[in-house]
């Protein structure tokens, strides 16, 4: 991934941007209001209600910057790139793009559904403003990207979903854009195509170009840009890197959740999240010391107030050999009675991509009901197996409800920092141990 460099001016540049929506009771509410206003130039005939589905958004994609926008359902990802595209304008603020732009939004749009596939893909290159014979000069290179074989002359409108993104993606990405545009497009694609379209954003990477990324899926943000941004309801919540925004959206989610299960009418016995904080922050007990890439959340009603990682002799430490035993040692101070406590450990990359982990429930270890007041130890032993280099522990605390659901009480995410040192070699990240013979 090529690094900004300093002096470099932004490819996108959003200014205070918003989107507001009229949204009518019923279609007749509208033409009724249409009609009014027009006939007596009045202003008060007013049958709708405004919805902004964005908010005073401002940001820049820089050139080399990969750029992931995550949010829920309908917190304004598509809409602002609708925006940004131009196929939407503003309600307000101002948009600049410098550059070529090529973008792949949701599944349906660019193409005329009455066209083959090999006429979408010229007027696509049309549209991008490249003449028709460098097209033909390309079009063998996006037909084989493509892999649809002879429906590549059948209307696209006999396509399934697979074949269109397919196709949609290995056009947008051969017209050599400066700025690559995505939107949760490739969800739709199977496995080996999906591997095929992450290789070419990693060329794209190389080459310095700017890429906006929506996706659902937090482990491909997280691995593949190099900043981030959360959106809620039209508003931005963070812009930083990849992983502290994924872990506050993960915050985000669980306290929705537990606003959920609130409504279903499920006993959740936990307060709400800035009660929570407070909690945390009242507690008495000593806890070890957070260390700055740390991102904590829960319901504050129990507590991680110490861990550590311990060699086979039960000494803390934070450098490991390869191939010996270590332990993840956890414990945890119960401010409630909790029928079903969940302790579990994550181990990730210093990028934030997840290697391994587990829980008490995942390895089948019962944990006994906990009183409010009481300490509870846990430890996760296992054999190092992985490529040496530094990595990160997350560590957790929660409870398991009566319907199966789970309420985070005490997550601290990336809260220990440790080194695998060692000669061995891998390919990939962890060693599954295997055992080769010639047959």
């Amino acid at each position: 991934m090529e690094s900004i460099r300093e002096g470099d001016s932004p490819v996108i540049k959003i200014t205070d941007i918003s989107k507001k929506y009229r949204i009518y009771p019923t279609p007749r509410h509208k033409l009724k209001e249409a009609v009014l206003r027009g006939l007596f130039r009045s202003q008060k005939w007013m049958y709708h209600r405004e919805f902004w589905a964005l908010h005073g958004i401002n940001l820049e994609v820089f050139p080399g910057e990969t750029f992931g926008i995550i949010g829920r359902n309908g917190s304004g990802k598509s809409t602002l790139l609708q925006i940004i595209t131009g196929i939407m304008q503003p309600s307000s603020g101002t948009v600049t793009v410098n550059g070529r732009v090529s973008a792949l939004l949701e599944l349906g749009a660019g193409f005329n559904r009455d066209f083959t596939g090999r006429e979408n893909v010229f007027m696509n290159g049309s549209i991008m403003g490249i003449h028709r014979a460098e097209m033909e000069k390309r079009f063998e290179e996006i037909e084989a990207f493509a892999d649809i074989g002879s429906f590549i002359n059948q209307p696209v409108k006999t396509y399934s979903s697979g074949m269109y993104i397919r196709l949609a993606f290995a056009a947008a990405v051969h017209v050599d854009p400066d700025i690559l545009i995505v939107d949760e497009a490739l969800a739709v694609g199977d496995e080996i195509f999906r591997r095929r379209c992450y290789q070419k954003i990693e060329e794209f990477q190389k080459k310095g170009k700017a890429i906006l990324f929506v996706s659902h899926s937090l482990q491909i943000v997280k691995s593949l840009c190099s900043k981030a941004m959360l959106l809620e309801k039209g508003k931005v919540i963070e812009i930083g890197s990849p992983n502290t925004v994924v872990n506050i959206y993960n915050d985000l989610i669980s306290n929705k959740e537990l606003t959920y299960l609130k409504r279903k009418g499920v006993n959740t016995s936990v307060n709400s999240q800035s009660n929570a904080v407070r909690a945390v922050q009242n507690m008495e007990d000593m806890e070890k010391e957070s260390l700055p890439t740390e991102y904590r959340y829960g319901t504050g009603e129990a507590k991680v107030i110490s861990f550590g990682l311990f060699d086979k002799n039960g000494n803390e430490t934070s450098i490991t050999e390869f191939g010996e035993t270590y332990g993840i040692r956890v414990t945890n101070k119960f401010q409630k009675d909790v029928e079903k406590p969940q302790m579990g450990i994550r181990i990730s990359t210093m990028t934030g991509i997840v290697v391994s982990g587990t829980t008490t429930k995942i390895e089948g270890i019962p944990v006994m009901p906990a009183k409010s007041g009481e300490t509870v130890t846990v430890e996760f032993q296992f054999v190092m197996r992985l490529k040496p280099n530094d990595y990160t522990i997350g560590v957790g605390l929660s409870e398991i409800l009566a319907g199966g659901e789970t309420v985070a009480l005490d997550r601290r995410m990336d809260a220990m920092i440790f080194k695998v040192v060692g000669q061995k070699k891998l390919m990939g990240l962890v060693d599954i141990n295997f055992h080769v013979k010639v047959i």
